[in-house]
């Protein structure tokens, strides 16, 4: 995090952004080709040479509901020698401007409390009423913005402290707080990791319960008191890694001080949590995430950065662990220091050609020409095969002690996933002198894909207290059947009319072809349900309802649309 207006040396800046345009000679059935469509134009993008915008983390998500992704992004906006000040900011995307550039119009969001730092940013519809809401948890704070026709509005519900304290300066955002229906009640629930509870003095994982509006205007959070181990700088998913229809958690805290860094899976058995350590290592820096790589229907993990290995030696490795049958056997893709890589930050999943499978991204260092310098490469997935196909984009410098933040998303609505990264980067021809820079990547690779078929068959049906909604799973012309995942929705009165574009990550219910929600509140209820494919591309929804009492008449109120 920039450190220097609060009592560091200041560094000279200006967002000098360069062009890039990546076709390299690679395999025949992949040619990546990114072109920079960042702004030229400031504030935000283009700052004068006494200013920086020092980014901590960026969060996509549709908040005008007009149908694009737009972003959410917090940091530090420096004048050097005069003034920082925290912002969060809104960057609505408004298409393709002058030049190719892509356009947006700035909104700064009042922080109130909320001061920048390590800080992390996520969206979910958490009040059910049709929009994408942010979180934003940062040095000490967890507040909810509601988003209000496209306005945030922060509201005072009262969450867990977020205090993530990474042990080493150059850690990488990518999702650390997340939200998922744990309870199978039908709304988003909010896992919290780096809680710290001054009581005890210590750090806490949190999974907090969305218990509903409290009827007079707000909303309702509880602890749900699932013991869970405590995390102090972690990144987190939900899966159904045991297809029982719930969703089981994935969490990989890095902590290089504590020595509790690892990878746990916790298998969720309506609400009780049984944590497993699969890989036996501990991570000290980088990253991991979860996915199924070679499409065989079970969750492999991905770890990229310097582990402690099973045989207590010191490792920086680029390593999928393949599950077969329940046993993680690792397979190291690049172990460095090497001719290409000295160290590893990050790594993630992306299916950047849109071909059906997950591609790799991964983010580090390499020593150049004069210095250590930034780099990412994609490796390329051939049948759960990986290879590097020598297409670099630009990455922030590690060793700045600023870390960065980079994200996937389909910024033209065009299918396929763009590229977005930010952090400190040397100043072209600037002797050594560093800036903030943002960095903005068009997917133009030449490869068609199209949106999933949607879902057919949809039926429910009441089995004591509980409603189980099902359906026939779809088709897609690239991603197979099993590797498609679903959202679902369910609606008491009605489904909005107008609905956002979904967030690009994979399904609320992963994989599963039907979802069963108890002890449902006597109403009018319809639910929707769409395909998702590995480039996070959402098939249209598909509809239906049911009442409760069983069988009693449908009746929605005005403005809402009952479906099927």
């Amino acid at each position: 995090m920039p450190g220097d207006a609060r009592g560091k040396t200041a560094m000279k800046t200006n967002a000098m952004l360069f062009a890039l345009l990546a076709a390299l000679a690679v395999p025949a059935a992949a040619q990546p080709v990114f072109e920079e469509v960042t702004p030229t134009e400031g504030p935000w993008f283009v700052t004068p040479d006494t200013d920086d915008f020092w980014i901590n983390s960026i969060a996509p998500a549709d908040v005008d509901g007009d149908g694009d992704l737009d972003l959410a992004v917090m940091g530090f906006y420096v004048v050097y020698n005069e003034s920082v000040t925290d912002t969060l900011l809104l960057l609505l995307n408004e298409g393709e401007g002058a030049g190719g550039r892509w356009s947006f119009t700035p909104v700064e969001v009042p922080l109130g409390g909320v001061f920048a730092g390590a800080t992390d940013l996520s969206w979910a519809d958490y009040d059910r009423d049709g929009d994408h809401d942010l979180l934003v948890a940062s040095e000490g704070a967890a507040v909810l913005y509601r988003n209000d026709a496209g306005t945030l509005v922060g509201t005072d519900t009262p969450l867990p402290s977020y205090w993530e304290d990474s042990g080493y300066e150059d850690t990488y955002d990518l999702r650390s707080a997340t939200w998922a229906d744990y309870d199978n009640d039908g709304d988003p629930d909010l896992l919290l990791p780096s809680v710290y509870d001054e009581a005890a003095f210590e750090f806490r994982t949190v999974l907090v319960r969305n218990d509903g509006s409290d009827g007079a205007g707000g909303w309702l959070f509880a602890d749900s008191a699932i013991a869970l181990d405590p995390t102090t700088n972690a990144q987190s998913a939900w899966i159904d890694d045991d297809a029982d229809g719930d969703l089981d958690l994935f969490v990989a805290n890095v902590d290089p001080l504590m020595k509790t860094g690892g990878v746990k899976l916790y298998d969720n058995d309506a609400g009780t949590f049984t944590p497993v350590d699969p890989l036996g290592i501990r991570i000290e820096h980088g990253l991991a995430d979860i996915g199924d790589p070679d499409a065989d229907g079970d969750s492999d993990i991905l770890v990229a950065g310097n582990i402690l290995d099973t045989d207590d030696t010191y490792k920086t490795v680029l390593r999928i662990y393949r599950n077969d049958g329940g046993s993680y056997v690792p397979e190291t893709l690049v172990q460095a220091p090497d001719a290409d890589w000295l160290d590893f930050n990050a790594a993630t999943w992306a299916d950047y050609d849109s071909d059906g499978d997950v591609d790799l991204l991964l983010t580090g260092s390499y020593v150049g020409n004069a210095e250590i310098v930034g780099k990412s490469e994609i490796y390329g997935n051939d049948g759960g095969a990986f290879t590097s196909l020598g297409v670099q984009l630009p990455a922030p410098i590690g060793s700045l002690g600023r870390g960065g933040a980079f994200n996937w998303f389909d910024l033209d609505g065009d299918g396929d996933l763009d590229y977005l990264v930010a952090g400190g980067f040397y100043v072209p021809g600037g002797n050594g002198l560093v800036e903030a820079q943002v960095h903005l990547f068009r997917n133009t690779t030449p490869a068609i894909n199209a949106a999933p078929a949607a879902p057919t068959g949809l039926h429910a049906e009441l089995v004591g207290d509980v409603v189980t909604m099902g359906w026939s799973g779809a088709g897609d012309d690239h991603t197979p059947p099993a590797q498609l995942t679903y959202d679902l929705e369910l609606w008491r009165d009605g489904v909005p009319l107008t609905l956002p574009e979904r967030l690009p990550q994979p399904g609320s219910v992963a994989t599963a072809t039907s979802w069963s929600i108890a002890q449902l509140p006597d109403g009018a209820y319809a639910w929707t349900v769409r395909a998702v494919d590995s480039a996070f591309a959402g098939s249209t929804s598909a509809s239906g309802s049911f009442t409760l009492p069983w069988g009693s008449d449908i009746v929605f109120a005005d403005g809402f649309d009952g479906g099927g």
